[in-house]
């Protein structure tokens, strides 16, 4: 039997042995029930008729906290989650692993800073919300949907510190310890600890001042991973540039094949001026931007088509070299 039907049954045994609802109320109290819930059970028994306590009808708000809690919860997640996956890019950003050539791996850095824009003012505005409840209705902390979730999200939170501090033990006895990892290692402990901090079942009995909120605390981690993510990839403009950049390689690349299969040039002796887009399979296919395609006859059978971009840094290296602000790919015909 829960909880709720023990009180239930306890305040109609009492109005049945004649107390009056005021001591019941103390006597309950003084046990650490909260007000809204005695007054709630109270509510739900009438003691004005001959024939003893009769129950009245209840109207459940389960659905309602459920759908609440739920959103509140998946927001705190995606805001949490999101804001972690911005801080680990900067890592890898500020601190690359030699040899790795993915330094500006921006697109999944994008998708973490527009789900904070999304996301992060959603979890704010149903984050006061219940704070302000909470504080009207102590009883709101025990909320089964509530106390449910919240010790979903403390498990996973203590399983990844627990994988955090594993990890970082293996790699210290294995001898890889670097200020990369270091680095990761850190900034995951940190976001478990927020969502650990966030999700304790008695949190409004231990937060004392504004400043000390868990959800203060990740917010404002989330404001620095979103402005550090801002500084080193950019906004829209940026992006745009780089958009032109992508056509401007996929013209390249494109070009670059349909020369070595063209029927107008000589493959064993290339012309030393061609206008590579009289050679194109597909023009249609192309962008304006390859106009800007120069081509260069390196020896008899070797070409070399080059264009000028403009954020060198984010153009995959793979077959493109890049010297200064040109994107240059050299072939052979023969």
């Amino acid at each position: 039997m829960s909880t709720h039907n023990d009180l239930s049954d306890y305040i109609r045994n009492a109005l049945k042995a004649g107390q009056s609802r005021d001591i019941i109320r103390a006597t309950l109290l003084a046990e650490n029930w909260t007000k809204t819930e005695v007054d709630i059970a109270l509510a739900q028994w009438s003691d004005t008729t001959l024939v003893g306590p009769v129950p009245r009808p209840v109207r459940s708000t389960a659905a309602k906290d459920a759908f609440f809690y739920v959103l509140l919860f998946v927001g705190f997640g995606m805001v949490a989650g999101n804001t972690l996956a911005m801080l680990l890019a900067q890592v890898n950003f500020w601190i690359p692993e030699a040899g790795r050539t993915d330094r500006y791996a921006v697109s999944g850095i994008r998708w973490a800073m527009a789900a904070i824009f999304v996301f992060a003012p959603a979890f704010w505005i149903m984050n006061r919300v219940d704070d302000r409840a909470v504080a009207a209705d102590s009883s709101r902390r025990h909320n089964t949907i509530r106390r449910w979730l919240s010790s979903l999200a403390m498990l996973i939170a203590v399983i990844t510190l627990m994988g955090d501090a594993l990890f970082l033990i293996y790699k210290f006895l294995d001898g890889h310890i670097t200020a990369r990892f270091l680095a990761k290692s850190a900034i995951v402990a940190l976001i478990s600890g927020v969502v650990l901090s966030y999700f304790r079942q008695e949190k409004s009995q231990s937060i004392k001042t504004w400043l000390l909120s868990p959800a203060i605390a990740l917010l404002a981690l989330t404001a620095l991973g979103l402005g550090l993510s801002l500084w080193t990839i950019g906004g829209p403009f940026q992006g745009k540039k780089e958009q032109r950049d992508r056509w401007r390689i996929s013209d390249l690349r494109a070009l670059s094949s349909d020369i070595r299969n063209c029927d107008g040039v000589d493959r064993k002796n290339l012309p030393e001026t061609l206008d590579p887009l009289s050679c194109s399979d597909n023009p249609e296919h192309l962008t304006a931007l390859a106009t800007e395609i120069s081509y260069t006859r390196v020896g008899a059978s070797e070409f070399e088509l080059c264009i000028d971009v403009e954020f060198p840094i984010a153009i995959s290296t793979y077959n493109i070299r890049v010297r200064g602000n040109t994107a240059c790919i050299r072939r052979e015909t023969d």
